[in-house]
């Protein structure tokens, strides 16, 4: 018989008891020793994480990792990040989550293979909403995009928001300059690429308001002469300078002496300027009267037709002088200037690719006296292609004590037949335009240029070759540029609609009460928030089919690129702006309760009595 251990009716029944420590399950303890890291340790390692992964997958581990992702989103790069294909929304709310630590933001290619058309105006305000959202920002990047059309407008709201912006890299086609004037004094790069727009008196109010300037990068600028060469000369804190000209661009006969004043600069970019002789080559290696001769240690004069041997064999003086760029100095043979600096034996890098005139001989002698040579760049030199010149070259390096040197060429079947391979590691050959990657060479390196360590391809020491490139992709030649004093009459596409504001026109109290709700009504990046990354769309988007990703649409705005077949994108269309305004004017007289159309009142007429109309007799 069951025992009746229940007790009375009417006593309360006894509920077990259970500590909360019992009810802890050890396997879901996170007791990781990543865990136990310091919080700056923690950070460092959670920022190699991707965005996405860390977002989605990494925040969701337990509070010290999502506290972590929070703090180790620092830079942001849209592409690369896939987050360029998501809506402006989306993007609003991702930074008003993570945007108060971001401090670095690229847009290079930003939006370039979106599947729908985005028009300039919403481009450009779709960055500034993303920008003005990042309080902390230092570092941004719009160089290599297909609607880089920034105005000073936009730059003044970008500057007045981020007032700790340190360095600034973008596209100045429609810039003139006068935004630099209230730019943040805490600028110190500044990279400002097509500066057709540019006028002379924002170049000198940019220079008077940022005289701390370190480095300094201007292409295509039209306003530039001797004022302007001598205000650059007067800012002693400027470490790189680079100018970029077109070579086939007649210049004003202006001096560039005054670059000799800077004492502090290290690495000086001539590209393309005609105005560089060898009587500025001479000013600038005299000891006695150059400053800057003492601290240059890189030099770029590519694509100048107005130097010869004579001029180049007097950089031989510069005593710290360790890299060289000669690209596209084709008018004369410059062998004789070569053969002097290479007796010095202190060059570190050479370039003498796009058909520079120098002997094969020169080459070799240079590669064996020079020791410290460690890169050397004979790509697209067609006097520099001959299979016996690749083996004196290969030898000269390999059966001496010089340092191990990489060769950097685009035509590979000069190497094929060189000596043995078991000195392969002293000399390294790589092919920097493999087109062909399935005819196996052995002697060819299996490397890509984008793999081999850093300070072999210089990149700041080819800005002429980079413009080159753009120049030809987005076909800048042979477009006309608007005068900005009519922007407001001829940019009609920019234009915003006149119904329904971006967000960055709303205030700061409107933002925020728009980030709430979006936190109310969806949490943070969900899988399904994310747009699935198309590989093929991505594969359009990459260099080597750079130029495929960029087409011209109507008043000069790229738009996305249209394939056979595909579905029709459909434009966003506005009446002009005389209907717009006309209709604005409507909208307000209706709100204020006046109407234009108000009916007239009908006169009354007499009014009649039975005293006037008597009964017939």
């Amino acid at each position: 018989m069951l025992s009746n251990n229940f007790g009375q009716v009417g006593q309360p029944y006894p509920r077990p008891y259970f500590p909360l420590q019992e009810l802890r399950d050890d396997e879901f303890v996170q007791n990781s020793p990543l865990l136990r890291l310091n919080d700056n340790v923690l950070d460092a390692i959670v920022e190699y994480v991707p965005l996405k992964d860390r977002l989605l997958q990494l925040r969701s581990v337990c509070h010290r990792l999502s506290d972590s992702v929070k703090r180790s989103v620092k830079s942001v790069e849209f592409l690369r990040d896939e987050l360029d294909y998501c809506d402006d929304a989306k993007i609003s709310f991702f930074l008003a989550v993570y945007g108060k630590n971001v401090e670095h933001m690229n847009y290079d290619l930003y939006r370039s293979c979106s599947l729908r058309e985005y028009t300039q105006w919403s481009w450009r305000q779709s960055v500034i909403s993303s920008v003005t959202r990042c309080a902390q920002l230092k570092h941004l990047d719009i160089l290599i995009c297909c609607r880089h059309r920034l105005r000073d407008g936009d730059l003044h709201v970008i500057f007045k928001q981020c007032q700790q912006l340190e360095v600034l890299r973008m596209d100045a086609s429609y810039i003139n300059g006068h935004c630099f004037a209230k730019s943040p004094n805490t600028l110190r790069k500044i990279e400002l690429e097509c500066c057709r727009s540019f006028t002379k008196q924002g170049v000198l109010g940019m220079f008077g308001r940022l005289p701390k300037l370190h480095t300094l990068h201007v292409s295509l600028l039209p306003c530039i002469d001797e004022q302007v060469i001598k205000r650059i000369g007067d800012m002693k804190c400027l470490r790189n300078l680079s100018i970029v000209a077109d070579p086939e661009q007649k210049m004003n006969q202006f001096r560039l002496a005054e670059i000799r004043r800077l004492p502090k600069l290290s690495t000086l970019c001539l590209d393309g300027v005609n105005n560089v002789t060898d009587k500025f080559l001479g000013d600038l290696c005299e000891a006695a009267t150059s400053p800057a001769s003492d601290s240059i240690e890189h030099l770029s004069f590519s694509f100048c037709k107005n130097i010869g041997p004579n001029g180049i064999a007097k950089l031989k003086n510069l005593p710290k002088l360790k890299s060289l760029n000669l690209d596209g100095v084709s008018k004369r043979d410059i062998s004789t200037g070569l053969e002097a600096i290479g007796n010095v034996g202190k060059l570190e890098r050479l370039m003498v690719s796009e058909e520079t005139f120098v002997s094969p001989r020169t080459i070799v002698d240079f590669v064996t006296k020079c020791e410290t040579l460690r890169t050397l760049d004979i790509s697209a030199n067609h006097r520099l292609k001959d299979k016996g010149f690749a083996e004196q070259v290969y030898s000269a390096r390999v059966f001496s004590f010089g340092k191990p040197m990489v060769i950097l060429t685009d035509f590979k079947s000069m190497w094929r037949n060189l000596p043995p391979f078991s000195y392969q590691s002293r000399v390294e050959i790589v092919n920097v335009n493999d087109r062909y990657p399935e005819e196996f060479v052995e002697s060819i390196s299996t490397n890509t240029p984008q793999q081999l360590p850093r300070g072999h391809l210089i990149p700041d020491l080819r800005r002429g070759n980079r413009y080159k490139m753009l120049d030809f992709s987005l076909d800048t030649s042979g477009e006309q540029m608007i005068d900005p004093a009519n922007f407001d009459s001829q940019d009609q596409e920019n234009q915003p609609p006149s119904e329904i504001g971006p967000l960055s026109v709303l205030s700061e109290q409107e933002q925020a009460e728009l980030a709430r709700v979006l936190m109310e009504i969806q949490q943070p990046f969900n899988a399904a928030d994310w747009i699935n990354f198309n590989e093929c769309a991505f594969a359009r988007s990459t260099v080597s089919n750079f130029e495929d990703s960029i087409t011209v649409g109507s008043a000069g705005a790229p738009g996305p690129p249209r394939e056979k077949g595909s579905d029709k994108i459909l434009k966003h269309s506005r009446p002009s702006r005389p209907k717009r305004q006309a209709q604005k004017e409507r909208a307000q007289q209706r709100r204020s309760g006046a109407t234009n159309n108000q009916k007239v009142p009908v006169p009354t007429g007499p009014s009649f009595t039975e005293d006037d109309f008597p009964p017939l007799g």
